[in-house]
């Protein structure tokens, strides 16, 4: 190779270089990022929004606890506004034996909570949100019978947490998009 022809190959590589930036910041430039609990550019936020849902009552004790997490997360503890949406809930609780020890028995156990929630306007049949989320805990079997069934309503209630928040954080996204 010359020296002249490593002059235009560099050249050639800054040339590219720069093509290359002004292409990735073009790319940028278009992107419209928002943050999630900010104001829209409706000028509301998805706090205010989401606190605006009412969520129906529900039958089965994991399905309370879900409800109940929920109401806390998008109310914030305080009274909604008045309500315009409704959420409605329905919970499967299932359980699985993780591993087999040395007597062919599982110690170890996890419970699923699946959660399919549905949004819609109050007033209309039109669904706004409709999803599953899951949420997953384990616990440990022992030889007393009531350590095994407190141990499984805690995993029941760990798990019911985490697809709340899960349904929370979903249904915040889904606002910041519709503002």
């Amino acid at each position: 190779m010359l020296s002249s022809d490593h002059g235009r190959l560099g050249g050639r590589r800054r040339a590219a270089g720069r093509l290359l930036s002004l292409a990735v910041t073009a790319a940028l430039a278009a992107c419209t990022v928002q943050p999630v609990y900010g104001p829209g550019p409706s000028g509301s936020s998805a706090p205010a929004i989401l606190s605006h849902i009412v969520i129906d009552p529900v039958g089965d004790r994991v399905g309370h606890v879900v409800r109940d997490k929920l109401i806390f997360a998008l109310t914030g503890g305080g009274r909604g506004g008045d309500p315009l949406y409704k959420m409605h809930l329905t919970t499967t609780v299932s359980e699985v034996a993780l591993g087999l020890n040395s007597v062919d028995t599982a110690p170890t156990y996890a419970v699923t909570v699946a959660v399919t929630y549905e949004v819609s306007k109050i007033g209309s049949n039109q669904i706004l949100v409709r999803n599953t989320s899951r949420g997953t805990a384990s616990f440990d079997r022992v030889n007393q019978d009531f350590a095994n069934v407190r141990a499984r309503i805690d995993a029941e209630n760990r798990a019911a947490a985490v697809a709340a928040d899960d349904i929370r954080l979903r249904l915040a996204a889904a606002v910041a998009r519709m503002t």
